[in-house]
C-alpha cells in the first residue's frame, strides 16, 4: 500500500473516531498536535480533564493495536507531557474498516 493510501486510511479511521467520540457527547479540544516532534491524534474533554487519543487503523483485516506498541505509547505519553493543557489520561481507539463498514474498539485509560 502507498504511503498516500495509508494516510486516507489514517485520516479515515481519525474522523470515525472523532463521530464515535461526539457520538458520546464529548468535546473535541484539539486534532493532530504536534509537540516536539510528537503527535496526539485526538484531545477530547470528560467532565473537564483532557484525555489523548491515539487511533489507529486497518483496513486489510490485521488488529490496528498490532501498531500501538511501547515505543508509539513512550511517543504519546511525552506529547501528552507537552501539551497545553493538563493530560488526565490515555486512550486508544481502533477502527477496523471492511467492505461492511467500520467496527470502532475503544480502550480507556490505557495510559
Amino acid at each position: 500500500m502507498t504511503s498516500g493510501a495509508s494516510k486516507r486510511i489514517g485520516d479515515l479511521g481519525e474522523m470515525i473516531a472523532v463521530r464515535f467520540l461526539e457520538d458520546r457527547a464529548l468535546e473535541i479540544v484539539d486534532r493532530n498536535v504536534y509537540v516536539d516532534g510528537d503527535e496526539i491524534d485526538i484531545v477530547y474533554r470528560r467532565e473537564g480533564e483532557c484525555i489523548a487519543v491515539e487511533v489507529k487503523t486497518s483496513s486489510n483485516g490485521d488488529d490496528p493495536l498490532d501498531g500501538f506498541d511501547d515505543v508509539k505509547m513512550g511517543r504519546v505519553q511525552r506529547a501528552a507531557s507537552g501539551y497545553r493543557l493538563p493530560i488526565f489520561a490515555i486512550d486508544a481507539i481502533a477502527v477496523t474498516l471492511s467492505p461492511e463498514g467500520a467496527e470502532v474498539r475503544w480502550l480507556r485509560g490505557i495510559g
